[in-house]
């Protein structure tokens, strides 16, 4: 009797340890399946969520001021931001654009296409040959097309300053970094009121898209160019730059120096005046720290670009006498600051 229940147990344990090995080979055969699917939608989820990042809500950090890359700088978050005349983004008249005088098929608006034509004879008289137009003023539809065939490139439509008819893309060797015609557009673009964006400047924290090839017409630089009194900015870091140039020049800081500054203040928070460091109470232009030092010029410091230069400056010239001693001394350190 003993026999027939040690018998009878030690089936009981081989029936349950079976039933072990077949529910570990049925789990096993579940991983097997499960896991390449479970790779699949993890690999799905980093695609999603890096389009997602690079098209919306992308950060750049790498600099001294963190921007929210989709919509900075000359791609506008309000796309009525550079409007005129009454109408919308891509639906500007026909009549009140005008073709540019050596590219006959495209169309800006009449101010930047007169701009451009005394542009491109300075151009012409350096190099032998005019600046070469690739694209100008956009309608909504083409906007579409273009944003539908360069994705990240080009900005969402109804946000592109080619709406506008503001902007142009050049060749020419204009639209390669690194080469004389590209150089000689830096240097002298900004007199006619062309400026490329912060976003296309490499060395500045909030460049994204690598374009040389894109230059924004800016009616408010040619104001504080024609009256540097005036301290007239629109706001957008290129027209910041163009005052930030009149008001060098008032002390003497032109050629070599105003180079300097330029590349100073775009390394530092890309002519931004409300750039915010996340990682100290550095702010504006010059990057204050703390920004409330300003206000030694005006209350207004924290939103007028004139206050913010002209505290800048004054603080260049009490500390390292000239722009270039001071980027000679930003570019001695690291991290960077002056």
């Amino acid at each position: 009797m003993a026999g027939a229940t040690v018998a009878a147990g030690a089936r009981a344990t081989r029936t349950k340890s079976g039933r072990r090995v077949v529910v570990a080979l049925a789990l096993a055969l579940l991983a097997v399946v499960v896991a390449p699917i479970a790779a699949v939608v993890g690999v799905v989820a980093v695609v999603v969520n890096s389009f997602v990042a690079t098209e919306t809500d992308r950060m750049q950090t790498d600099g001294t001021v963190a921007y929210n890359v989709e919509d900075s700088t000359f791609v506008d978050v309000d796309p009525n931001a550079n409007g005129w005349g009454g109408f919308t983004n891509g639906n500007v008249a026909p009549e009140d654009l005008c073709t540019l005088p050596t590219a006959p098929t495209m169309r800006a608006r009449c101010d930047a296409a007169e701009a451009f034509g005394a542009l491109t004879a300075a151009f012409r008289a350096e190099f032998g040959h005019d600046i070469a137009v690739t694209d100008a003023y956009r309608s909504y539809s083409e906007q579409v097309a273009v944003k539908a065939s360069k994705g990240f490139l080009a900005a969402a439509p109804g946000f592109s300053n080619h709406g506008w008819g503001l902007a142009l893309d050049l060749g020419s060797g204009i639209n390669s970094y690194d080469t004389a015609p590209y150089a000689w557009m830096k240097a002298h673009g900004w007199r006619f009121g062309f400026f490329h964006p912060t976003w296309a400047e490499p060395a500045s924290p909030d460049f994204t898209k690598s374009e040389p090839w894109h230059w924004q017409y800016l009616p408010a630089a040619v104001v504080a160019q024609a009256d540097p009194g005036s301290r007239t900015s629109d706001g957008t870091p290129d027209s910041n730059r163009a005052l930030g140039k009149a008001m060098a020049a008032e002390r003497g800081w032109t050629g070599a120096e105003w180079t300097c500054l330029e590349e100073l203040w775009t390394a530092e928070s890309g002519w931004n005046h409300r750039a915010d460091n996340p990682t100290s109470s550095a702010y504006g232009i010059p990057q204050a720290l703390p920004g409330s030092k300003m206000a030694s010029v005006g209350l207004d410091w924290a939103s007028n670009p004139a206050t913010q230069i002209a505290w800048g400056l004054g603080y260049i010239a009490e500390r390292y006498d000239t722009p270039c001693s001071a980027w000679g001394f930003w570019n001695g350190n690291s991290p960077h600051w002056y």
